[in-house]
């Protein structure tokens, strides 16, 4: 799964985390726990198994979201689709195993639409603001268990 190159936005972050890659995945894909690390969701919930097409909504930093997962394999790759108001996103999180033992955690995000479009430069900085929160705080997480 890919991005969209021809969004208005798009960003790329990393981490590495000091757990191997089971207790990185056992924490990032369990959608509905992620309000309770997450500092911006304040409700998620997704309605089936974690699989390609099933849908999640929650809500990040104010705003109502609803996604599809596009792709799922475990270890590996979690990507989805999502609209809100004014706007679409394509997100994908890649998982890989260090030589040390550790996670190197990549996510790739593009965002189009025309709320996107108006306010580029703000949507930017809080897309790039909201993953290396995301990041910090499943790091956070994932180091404290």
């Amino acid at each position: 799964m890919k991005i969209n190159d021809d969004a208005a936005i798009k960003t790329s972050k990393e981490i590495e985390i000091h757990a191997p890659v089971s207790a990185v995945w056992k924490i990032h894909g369990d959608i509905n726990s992620w309000a309770k690390w997450h500092p911006d969701i304040t409700n998620a919930l997704l309605k089936d198994n974690l699989e390609s097409g099933s849908t999640f909504e929650w809500k990040s930093d104010g705003y109502k979201l609803k996604s599809t997962i596009m792709e799922v394999d475990e270890n590996k790759v979690l990507g989805w689709q999502g609209v809100g108001f004014g706007a679409s996103a394509i997100h994908v999180w890649e998982f890989s195993s260090l030589e040390n033992g550790n996670t190197l955690v990549s996510t790739h995000e593009s965002m189009d639409g025309w709320l996107v479009k108006l306010l580029k430069g703000m949507m930017k900085k809080k897309l790039n603001d909201s993953l290396d929160t995301w990041l910090s705080a499943l790091k956070a997480q994932v180091e404290s268990k």
